[in-house]
C-alpha cells in the first residue's frame, strides 16, 4: 500500500508530522501509538493494532462509497488520532491525498475538488461565515472532536455536499457511527458495517467484531432504535446530582444552542445545599441578559443554571474539543454573576 500526496501551502512542520505517522504505518511494528483527547479525563498514550484500524478505515470508505483515486483532504492535527486515520484511510483506499495545515479555513487553499474530508466544528463554523461557497468543491464531509451546536445545523442547511457528524473514541479506532445532517438531519447514528449496539440501563454498548476483543461499554446515554441505530442523550460521566435531580448537561446544552451564539458548556460545581448546582459557562466576556423567567419557557426548574461564568478563552484539546475539566479548573479566576 502506497500513498498519493499533496502538500497545499502546508508547513514543514505539517509535512515532517505526516511523513513521520507514514514511516510508523510502515515500520515492522503491528500497532501505532495515538494519544487520548484528554476532554473527561487525563490523556494517554494507547497502543492500536494496525490490523484494527485497516478495518477501520474499510468501513468508512464503504460507508462512504469512496472509490480509488477519490480526492481527500487532511486538514487535522497529525497529533490526534482523527488525522493519523485520514492518512491511513488513503493508504487503504488508495485515494489522492491533499494536505494543509489544520487551520480554521482550510478549504480556502484548495483548488480543486474533493470527494471526502474531516473537520472539527470550529473549522466548518468559520467557512460557513465567511466563504460558504467554497463548500461546493466538497462532496462528502466528516465532523468530529466536538458537539455540533444546533447553530451550525441550521447553517449546514443551506449546503450542497453530503455532512455526517461522527461519534467514536480514540478505543474504538476513529468513528464507529454517523449522523447525517444538513438539509436533511437524522435524529440518530447508524453504526459502520460489522458495528452493532445494544444498551443496559441506556448506556451504550458497543460490539466491534475485529477490532475489540470484547463488548465496549461506554459513558454515553442513549435511546436504542435498533442494533445498528441510536439517538444520543449525553453522557454519564457529566450528569450533574443536584437536589436529588439527575440532570443531563448535553441536553441542556441542546436547548441553550437556540439562545446563546458563543461557545459553552454546562456543569455542575460543590453546593452546601444541593450537593452540586447547575452553571453556564461562556467563552466570552460580555455580560449575558439571560435570566429565569425567559429559561423557564424551555428549561426545567432544576436545570436552569444559578450561576453563568465568563471566560475569556476555553482550553481545548489538540484536537478542538473543549477540555471541561481544565477549563473548570480556572472557574476561580473567572468573573460569575448569578441568573435573576
Amino acid at each position: 500500500m502506497s500513498l498519493n500526496i499533496q502538500f497545499v501551502h502546508a508547513s514543514e512542520t505539517t509535512k515532517q508530522l505526516v511523513h513521520s505517522f507514514i514511516k510508523e504505518w510502515e515500520n515492522e511494528q503491528n500497532f501505532i501509538e495515538v494519544k487520548t483527547s484528554g476532554s473527561t479525563g487525563i490523556p494517554k498514550i494507547i497502543q492500536l493494532k494496525k490490523a484494527h484500524c485497516i478495518i477501520s478505515a474499510k468501513n468508512t470508505l464503504s460507508f462512504l462509497s469512496l472509490r480509488e483515486n477519490d480526492a481527500a483532504l487532511l486538514c487535522l492535527s497529525m497529533e490526534t488520532i482523527a488525522g493519523k486515520m485520514m492518512v491511513i484511510r488513503s493508504i487503504v483506499g488508495n485515494l489522492k491525498l491533499f494536505v494543509t495545515d489544520p487551520t480554521s479555513n482550510p478549504l480556502e487553499l484548495i483548488d480543486s475538488p474533493i470527494q471526502f474530508s474531516a473537520m472539527v466544528p470550529l473549522q466548518v463554523d468559520k467557512i460557513l461565515g465567511t466563504n460558504p461557497l467554497l463548500f461546493n468543491q466538497l462532496d462528502q464531509l466528516i465532523i468530529g472532536g466536538g458537539p455540533v451546536s444546533t447553530h451550525l445545523i441550521e447553517n449546514l442547511k443551506n449546503i450542497h455536499y453530503t455532512a455526517y457528524q461522527t461519534f467514536g473514541m480514540t478505543e474504538t479506532i476513529s468513528h464507529v457511527a454517523l449522523r447525517k445532517i444538513g438539509e436533511i438531519t437524522e435524529t440518530y447514528y447508524t453504526a459502520l458495517p460489522s458495528v452493532s449496539f445494544e444498551e443496559k440501563d441506556q448506556q451504550l454498548i458497543i460490539h466491534y467484531p475485529g477490532v475489540l476483543s470484547e463488548a465496549l461499554i461506554t459513558n454515553d446515554l442513549v435511546e436504542l432504535i435498533s442494533k445498528k441505530t441510536f439517538k444520543w442523550l449525553g453522557r454519564t460521566d457529566f450528569i450533574i446530582n443536584s437536589g436529588g435531580v439527575k440532570i443531563n448537561p448535553e441536553e441542556v446544552e441542546s436547548k441553550l444552542s437556540s439562545v446563546i451564539n458563543v461557545p459553552f458548556f454546562i456543569a455542575g460545581i460543590p453546593d452546601d445545599r444541593l450537593g452540586s448546582k447547575v452553571i453556564l459557562v461562556l467563552e466570552s466576556l460580555q455580560k449575558t441578559n439571560l435570566n429565569k423567567e425567559e429559561l423557564k419557557q424551555f428549561l426545567s426548574p432544576f436545570s436552569i443554571p444559578k450561576l453563568v461564568f465568563y471566560c475569556e478563552n476555553f482550553e481545548r484539546t489538540k484536537s478542538g474539543k473543549t477540555n471541561r475539566i481544565a477549563t473548570l479548573n480556572q472557574l476561580s479566576s473567572m468573573d460569575y454573576e448569578a441568573i435573576l
